[in-house]
């Protein structure tokens, strides 16, 4: 049978037109100073704004990172202050402790792939030191760290739900300091970016552990839409090359590119309506045992160097990772993988301009070496065994 694993979840008929769930009391939509953006960003963006960071003031940030939130600091104007992450994702403490100067006044601590950072042993540095906290949990929506949940912990704390949900935007910035106040009037995105990127969900949704026919049938409509607004989209790209170049109607929440007319966008009605029908509980379980049953599949079967060897309560993690052996074996496997019609992440291998990259050695080991596997909440254990078979298979291959 044909199949298609998609890296993405995807989202389903009924997440738009059935019943709420009344989920909206989970953390931190349930807060009050909750804040809708574009993408996390933006948020971010919101979170400095917030603070009240100046000019030449310095903000410490992990020099594990994906640039995406390197840029709106520049774009602040305010300095980045990168600390040592180890092998283990775990923060460099001696020498996050050595890089408090008198210009830093934040210390931005990212729980990668949902996993906690001691995140109160990095609060009582801000305490001490009289320092914002920023709480990046981009990977932690529904994470919880010491029974309490991750991005309740900073002065602000910053989300991205496109990362977790079938959304086509999303990102939330919420501050938790009652001291701080914030503004935000939220404009709606542009509606084509909305239905190009919720179109390319569809488009490559995961499919073959159902009827055949009933695939076959969507993936028809669904491929329809997608090339129709394609061609829209053709379009589009030479009206805004050669008539209106300050066109928004191409972003997509997730570019690389950081865009200042984007701060003022929200949440788009779509993914309010995708919210509003999901059951996270779900989401957190079968995330939860898709990673576990992967885990003892590694744990069986030596395949790279797991930097979790555990899932501990409470993570809602983000996808499954290993470290390979070298670059070129990762970008093999990936290759070869998608070939076959497994989608999985290379993750994290932009190199930002702003990060010395020679200081951090274990930095560039992970960003050359680090392999995501997908265990999103579309995914059954069947899909794990698909996985696991054409990874065994691509692995040995490169071993001969």
């Amino acid at each position: 049978m044909r199949y298609y694993i998609s890296g993405k979840p995807v989202f389903h008929f009924r997440q738009i037109f059935g019943q709420e769930c009344g989920e909206k009391s989970i953390f931190p939509l349930n807060q009050g100073k909750c804040f809708y953006y574009f993408s996390a960003r933006y948020a971010l963006a919101g979170g400095l704004t917030a603070l009240e960071l100046k000019s030449g003031d310095a903000v410490l940030l992990p020099s594990y990172n994906c640039g995406a939130e390197i840029d709106p600091i520049l774009h602040s104007k305010i300095k980045p202050v990168f600390y040592k992450i180890g092998k283990n994702l775990l923060v460099d403490y001696d020498d996050l402790v050595k890089k408090v100067t008198e210009d830093v006044k934040a210390i931005l601590v990212t729980h990668f792939l949902g996993f906690p950072q001691p995140v109160d042993q990095i609060k009582r540095i801000c305490t001490e030191k009289n320092l914002f906290l920023i709480e990046d949990c981009a990977h932690a929506l529904l994470s919880t760290y010491n029974g309490k949940p991750l991005g309740s912990y900073g002065d602000v704390s910053v989300f991205s739900l496109l990362k977790t949900l079938p959304i086509p935007n999303g990102g939330v910035l919420l501050i938790n300091n009652r001291n701080i106040s914030h503004n935000h009037f939220p404009e709606n995105p542009n509606p084509f970016a909305t239905s190009f990127y919720a179109a390319e969900l569809l488009r490559y949704k995961t499919c073959g552990n159902k009827n055949l026919i009933k695939e076959n049938g969507l993936n028809l409509l669904y491929g329809g839409v997608y090339f129709s607004l394609s061609s829209v989209r053709l379009l589009l790209a030479g009206f805004r090359k050669y008539v209106n170049p300050k066109g928004l109607y191409l972003v997509k929440p997730d570019s690389n590119l950081f865009v200042e007319n984007l701060c003022s966008w929200g949440i788009s009605g779509l993914s309010k309506r995708i919210i509003d029908r999901t059951n996270f509980e779900e989401i957190k379980n079968v995330r939860r045992r898709n990673f576990e049953y992967l885990l003892n599949y590694f744990h069986k079967n030596e395949r790279g160097i797991l930097p979790f060897n555990e899932l501990p309560p409470g993570v809602c993690p983000l996808f499954f990772p290993i470290i390979l052996e070298s670059a070129e074996k990762s970008e093999t496997l990936y290759t070869m993988l998608k070939n076959k019609g497994v989608v999985t992440h290379p993750w994290w291998d932009r190199f930002h301009p702003a990060v010395q990259w020679d200081e951090f050695p274990d930095v560039v080991y992970l960003k050359t070496r680090f392999f995501g596997i997908p265990i999103h909440q579309d995914l059954t254990l069947n899909h794990i065994d698909l996985m696991i078979g054409e990874f065994e298979k691509a692995y040995k291959s490169l071993e001969k």
